[in-house]
């Protein structure tokens, strides 16, 4: 029966919709996330993926990915060679800037698995003029934190190792890049951590890139996104920390033919992947992505183009990397791409795309992810 409850605690998202819905308000996500806090701290029971290859390969290594300091500089540089291509004009990524206005912390996964999401990034913030910073330190370059799920002492150690980096390199303060838990764990709960003298600002990057496009730091031309666009809300963004409108206003702006999915904002389906669904592969949890936690998006999604042209590409935008994880093996395992010329992918890429000035477009509809 215990090892009954410990293995159905992982058959939550944690997405916290139902404790919305609730007439007498029981958060069945909340209660979930403690029967995992007590399995992993009490009694060491906890996935692989989030702890052994997840927090603690995080802090040991640098990056849940396994990707060392040194390889996230020689992933960033071939990132930067190819933002030069698409843009025409020579890229710097700073790296370890003391007394820069801002860290930037992404998830690594993006690095891996959709480099243009962090080189996208890397062109908006030349081109607004502002004052940036990776850093190479050990976790430094990777805001993932796994802690969040399932263990807070391990959740406080990433966390305080996060602050204490940007502390060291004099930042003004951390924007998070797109990554729902990441926001959840470093902007929200480590408010019970980060205090006093060891608190650091901390920002989203939707609402850094609110104030950039809406603020006319960059020359858009909207009409470079002339495709049918609508938005995932990553539940750790939105239900959990009420970030709704930036990313629509940006979208307003930047995507003519934007249109919401039904429901939307904080009444919006989890992705599936929520809660570590979108990493964990072990028994049949894939399976169980496809077949259930993730089938309410995909229906969102087709929903949402309905009446669009099957040919026609329509992108599908998902801020948040664990998010793209899951939307990704949705629409592969329905063959959704090639069908319905589904594609996927971040914020950012849409408002680079919209950047008067490009060589040419970052996002390419023939190839889904184009660099993958």
């Amino acid at each position: 029966t215990v090892a009954r409850l410990a293995e159905l605690s992982y058959r939550c998202t944690l997405c916290r919709r139902c404790a919305m819905a609730c007439p007498i308000g029981v958060d069945n996500g909340l209660i979930t996330h403690e029967i995992r806090k007590l399995f992993s701290q009490e009694m060491g029971i906890s996935p692989k993926e989030l702890h052994e290859k997840g927090t603690i390969q995080h802090l040991r290594v640098g990056s849940s990915t396994g990707m060392n300091p040194l390889g996230a500089k020689d992933s960033i540089e071939f990132i930067q060679e190819e933002m030069e291509e698409i843009t025409g004009y020579k890229v710097e990524i700073p790296w370890d800037v003391e007394g820069a206005d801002i860290l930037l912390i992404h998830n690594a996964g993006e690095i891996i698995s959709w480099p243009e999401n962090v080189g996208a990034f890397a062109i908006i913030f030349q081109a607004a003029g502002l004052s940036w910073t990776l850093s190479s330190e050990t976790a430094g370059y990777d805001a993932v934190n796994y802690g969040v799920w399932y263990d807070d002492v391990q959740l406080s150690r990433v966390a305080l190792r996060h602050a204490d980096i940007a502390r060291r390199l004099k930042v003004k303060k951390i924007v998070v890049g797109e990554c729902g838990h990441a926001h959840k764990a470093l902007i929200e709960t480590a408010d019970r951590i980060l205090t006093e003298e060891i608190n650091i600002p901390r920002e989203s990057a939707l609402v850094t890139l609110e104030d950039i496009v809406l603020g006319g730091k960059l020359q858009l031309d909207p009409r470079r996104n002339d495709f049918p666009v609508t938005l995932h809300d990553p539940c750790n963004y939105v239900r959990l920390m009420g970030i709704v409108e930036p990313q629509r206003r940006i979208l307003r702006k930047i995507a003519p033919r934007f249109r919401e999915m039904t429901p939307h904002g904080v009444d919006n389906y989890c992705c599936g992947g929520g809660s570590g669904f979108a990493i964990m592969s072990g028994y049949n949890f894939a399976e169980w992505r496809n077949l259930v936690s993730s089938r309410k998006k995909f229906l969102q999604i087709l929903n949402a183009f309905e009446n669009e042209s099957q040919a026609a590409p329509k992108y599908v935008c998902a801020p948040c990397s664990n998010c793209k994880g899951a939307i990704r093996d949705i629409l592969s395992y329905y063959h959704a791409g090639e069908r319905s010329s589904l594609y996927y992918g971040g914020l950012v890429e849409l408002i680079v795309n919209a950047m008067e000035g490009m060589k040419k477009p970052i996002i390419n509809f023939g190839d889904q992810p184009s660099w993958t």
